[in-house]
């Protein structure tokens, strides 16, 4: 199951089996802008290789579609994953915003 917490600016997408994590994506939405910053990916050493972090990416651009977010990727996974799927360019939130 994946969920997204958040706590102030800070959000964070977690992907849960049984009670434990298998990894995550941190992000953060620029105050007074419709900017998500994408920070950082982990997955658990024992869970890589197994499209975790592909999971989280996914579930990352679906929640800011939806929530009429645009991305600025910092997080080298999601510079990747961005490269991997040009479609996503049309969420990707110009330099000077």
């Amino acid at each position: 199951m994946i969920q997204l917490t958040t706590s102030g600016e800070e959000s964070r997408l977690t992907l849960h089996e049984g009670s434990g994590e298998l990894g995550h994506i941190s992000f953060r939405v620029l105050p007074k802008t419709s900017i998500a910053v994408a920070e950082h990916t982990r997955v658990s050493p024992e869970h890589q290789g197994k499209g975790i972090a592909a999971k989280l990416a996914a579930s990352f651009f679906e929640h800011c579609q939806s929530e009429g977010l645009l991305v600025r990727p910092v997080c080298s996974y999601i510079v990747a994953y961005m490269e991997r799927h040009p479609e996503l360019e049309v969420l990707r939130a110009p330099e000077e915003a």
